[in-house]
């Protein structure tokens, strides 16, 4: 069997070629299925490099399909619970309605008499669509050198660009609406307080049973360090935050820490610095639009593959935002 064809099955099995490709950037340890899987990706890329020839753009098409089964395929456990998550064709558009509130009033009046009308709102939302392209090179001469590793690092981190900034569209986004009343929680200093985080999730928590706290890991941390914060522990979690040194939960609310050392590639924060979200339910829709295209142009001259990864579309729309709060810290 050619080395293309074995390429063909192998990228017939979603994401395998993927896995193989992240544990290799990683350095993680393979089975012997996965070395030879990535054996023959090796003599797969360097082919290329060598001949400076892949005439059914099979780079493309790899880095194509993961993108696609990893971030437009693949559920995200974080904004899978904030949002409800679709797809549409890639020449449709969508629209929602803000979450209806009882309105309604009920007056009080005399037997067979009538009371002024009231009504409920049913305002329609428009999504805002964005949408990502990352466009970049990959030499001959890396190819030939490093193989499929070359390949590899390129693709895994075009699928966390993508990634990134669809996550922290979604944040500014969040962070930018929420303006004030309830749900602007001010805080005159650098670390969170018992009285701010009481007041985030009494919201919260005045809202539905399913809620997340959403922040980098240091305000995560600086949570547990708060005064009197060990009478919201339990047993077990007490074991947990003496073993890890973070707050996995708040007053019964779960919090997700987001690492400020992923950032994207302008070296931006995933969310916002000071900054503590909260959610409470699902908030609006996140969705997918279309299909990406990925195409290559292989320049012999310059002994580069010229990638365009294109059409990477979503739209978001905040339907439910009064189920968001925010602390912000100065």
């Amino acid at each position: 069997m050619s080395i293309r064809s074995e390429i063909d099955e192998l990228m017939k099995n979603d994401g395998v070629l993927f896995d193989v490709a992240e544990k290799v950037e990683y350095k993680r340890d393979l089975t012997a299925e996965e070395k030879e899987i990535a054996e023959i990706s090796n003599e797969w890329c360097k082919s290329i490099g060598e001949k400076g020839s892949d005439p059914d753009c099979t780079i493309a098409e790899f880095v194509n399909r993961t993108v696609q089964e990893e971030v437009y395929n693949t559920p995200d456990e974080l904004l899978d619970r904030l949002f409800e998550r679709g797809s549409v064709g890639e020449f449709d558009d969508t629209e929602g309605y803000s979450e209806v509130k009882n309105t309604l009033i009920a007056h009080e009046a005399a037997k067979g008499g009538t009371v002024d009308r009231s009504y409920i709102d049913l305002s329609v939302v428009k999504p805002i669509w964005k949408n990502r392209q990352v466009e970049t090179d990959l030499s001959y001469a890396d190819l030939r050198k490093n193989g499929f590793k070359a390949v590899a690092t390129l693709t895994t981190f075009m699928k966390e660009a993508c990634q990134n900034a669809m996550f922290h569209d979604v944040f500014a986004m969040i962070d930018a609406a929420i303006v004030g009343g309830e749900q602007l929680i001010n805080v005159g200093g650098a670390t969170p307080t018992i009285e701010a985080m009481d007041k985030l999730s009494l919201y919260l928590n005045d809202r539905s049973a399913d809620s997340v706290i959403v922040t980098l890991n240091k305000y995560a941390q600086a949570i547990r360090r708060m005064p009197n914060f060990a009478q919201y522990l339990s047993s077990s979690m007490k074991d947990d935050f003496n073993r890890y040194g973070l707050a996995k939960t708040y007053d019964g609310i779960d919090i997700a820490g987001i690492s400020g050392a992923r950032k994207d590639g302008k070296g931006n924060l995933m969310i916002s610095d000071k900054r503590i979200f909260g959610v409470s339910g699902k908030i609006g829709n996140l969705d997918m639009k279309g299909e990406i295209h990925t195409y290559q142009d292989m320049n012999n001259q310059s002994e580069k593959i010229h990638l365009m990864l294109k059409d990477f579309t979503y739209g978001i729309m905040l339907t439910n935002l009064d189920r968001a709060a925010k602390v912000v810290l100065s």
